[in-house]
């Protein structure tokens, strides 16, 4: 294992290019396999955007943290497709220390979204969505908030278990600095006498700042929630790794020359 550098903390340097763009259960380096699983999710989360923002063209969109991740997920799952196109036209034909541009972007973005996306679901639905409700709205929005709230998440599963995308632990800052933006914004937005689109003067029934102590405690259990949900990321990422390692005797790791093995 190397030593831990300044380099680590950021998103630009990686030993081996493949692991950006081509699929874990794969032999080989061929970009194709996985392009093809991201054009499908690209355009799913293109889609639940587009229908989320036709369903309520207003600014009180962009007020809410489900959007925020369902934004993010789809500039990730773009930016990941990017990689793969890019790939596809120009294969890199060495691995080298410092990755191009737009890899870069992509991992950044791949670990805020997918992080943002499985805590957002999950506070969703054990904190938000009232289900004696369910009858009393219309199966259109149910499902967009199925959507937004569950696919969402089954789009992170597969792209975490698809590619071979190494998921650091030193990088569990970057989640956790876009998480901790949107509190400060809605302290910033209810200060500013904000309302939602009810009047109320509050985003999230849950984050009424009225009640600076109830809000703080979800703030801090949001933010235990998105470090644990990186952790998992994480041992998703070693497992899946583990297991395409002994089926393909390709290891898209090397335990030797980096730390990634034991954080990824």
């Amino acid at each position: 294992m190397k030593n831990v550098t300044l380099s680590d903390f950021w998103v630009t340097t990686h030993d081996k290019l493949s692991d950006f763009y081509a699929s874990a259960w794969q032999r080989g380096d061929s970009a194709v396999p996985l392009l093809v699983v991201r054009l499908i999710l690209a355009s799913v989360a293109l889609g639940i955007l587009i229908w989320s923002l036709c369903e309520s063209p207003s600014y009180y969109w962009l007020l809410y943290l489900t959007n925020w991740g369902m934004a993010i997920l789809t500039a990730a799952l773009l930016s990941g497709l990017a990689v793969s196109i890019c790939a596809v036209i120009k294969k890199p034909t060495t691995d080298e220390a410092t990755i191009p541009w737009y890899m870069s972007l992509y991992w950044y973005l791949f670990n805020v979204s997918m992080s943002l996306a499985l805590m957002i679901s999950a506070l969703y639905w054990l904190l938000l969505f009232d289900f004696s409700m369910k009858k009393e709205v219309s199966t259109r929005f149910f499902l967009l908030e199925v959507a937004t709230h569950g696919v969402n998440s089954c789009l992170v599963l597969v792209e975490v278990l698809a590619t071979r995308m190494p998921v650091r632990l030193l990088h569990m800052y970057q989640p956790l600095g876009v998480g901790l933006w949107y509190p400060i914004f809605s302290i910033i937005y209810y200060c500013a006498g904000g309302t939602d689109i009810n009047g109320f003067p509050f985003i999230y029934p849950i984050l009424d700042w009225q009640h600076p102590k109830r809000s703080s405690i979800v703030v801090v259990l949001a933010v235990i929630v998105m470090m644990a949900i990186y952790l998992v990321l994480a041992g998703i990422a070693f497992i899946r790794n583990k297991i395409t390692e002994a089926i393909f005797h390709a290891t898209t790791v090397k335990t030797s020359q980096s730390n990634d093995y034991i954080i990824a």
